[in-house]
């Protein structure tokens, strides 16, 4: 738990992949809970013309493609203001480690994934340590904590992310910066429309990290599935794991 807790209520946040699945829900959830504004990063920010329509001035719709460097810097400069910064872009591919494609899958993954929050993160870090409290939170998984067969690659990406997270906290832990891993287990979002499994809800899942940022938590696991499982990961992760090799084929 951070002593630094980040109610959303006046805030400035910014997510990415807001458009659609958990980044959209996070993007309400902000909003609703009183954010002063909210920049809604998508790479065709025409698709948030409804939430816009809904939200005004408060819903600002920013272009951005987080394996594209200028559209970063952009919205860098565009947000300058931003105190809430959501990591929440991501892609998947159902795979096998042992496919064929699973070293070109794992290298398209890993470009947006884990170099995207990278090179996000980078961008908005020196003006976050700037402002009185800030907070980052990066949209790990489950499958970040334990390989998942069925989606082996991402699996990969997501331990990737995991690792990020944790080394984002390490440089900034002299700052007034909280950075919480999130870690979802099977929602509900086009994403994983082929995924046949109980899923959660988006709204549920952005509930709870903004639930989270207002707590200080550094470990969200925001969803049921996660929080059976990723409670008892820190004293045996090998649930986890062996839990999700049940997934094979």
């Amino acid at each position: 738990m951070s002593e630094v807790k980040i109610n959303p209520e006046g805030k400035v946040a910014l997510v990415s992949g807001g458009n659609r699945g958990i980044g959209k829900a996070i993007v309400v959830e902000l909003l609703e809970r009183g954010a002063k504004k909210v920049y809604a990063g998508a790479r065709n920010p025409e698709t948030l013309v409804v939430l816009k329509e809904k939200y005004g001035d408060r819903l600002v719709p920013l272009k951005l493609d987080v394996t594209d460097e200028a559209t970063i810097a952009e919205a860098a400069k565009v947000a300058s203001d931003v105190e809430i910064l959501i990591n929440n872009a991501g892609v998947l591919k159902f795979d096998s480690i042992l496919g064929k494609d699973a070293a070109v899958n794992l290298s398209d993954q890993l470009a947006v994934n884990v170099h995207g929050v990278i090179n996000l993160t980078n961008a908005f870090v020196e003006g976050l340590k700037q402002k009185d409290a800030a907070a980052i939170a990066v949209v790990s998984s489950l499958a970040g904590l334990a390989n998942m067969p069925v989606i082996g690659t991402y699996s990969v990406t997501k331990a990737a992310v995991h690792s990020v997270t944790q080394g984002y906290r390490a440089e900034l832990a002299e700052r007034n910066v909280l950075v919480a891993g999130v870690y979802p287990g099977a929602i509900d979002t086009d994403m994983t429309k082929d995924m046949e499994m109980g899923k959660d809800t988006p709204e549920n899942v952005a509930k709870a990290v903004v639930d989270g940022l207002a707590a200080g938590q550094e470990d969200i696991y925001p969803d049921v599935m996660s929080e059976q499982l990723g409670v008892g990961y820190g004293s045996s992760p090998k649930t986890i794991e062996k839990e999700f090799a049940k997934f094979i084929g």
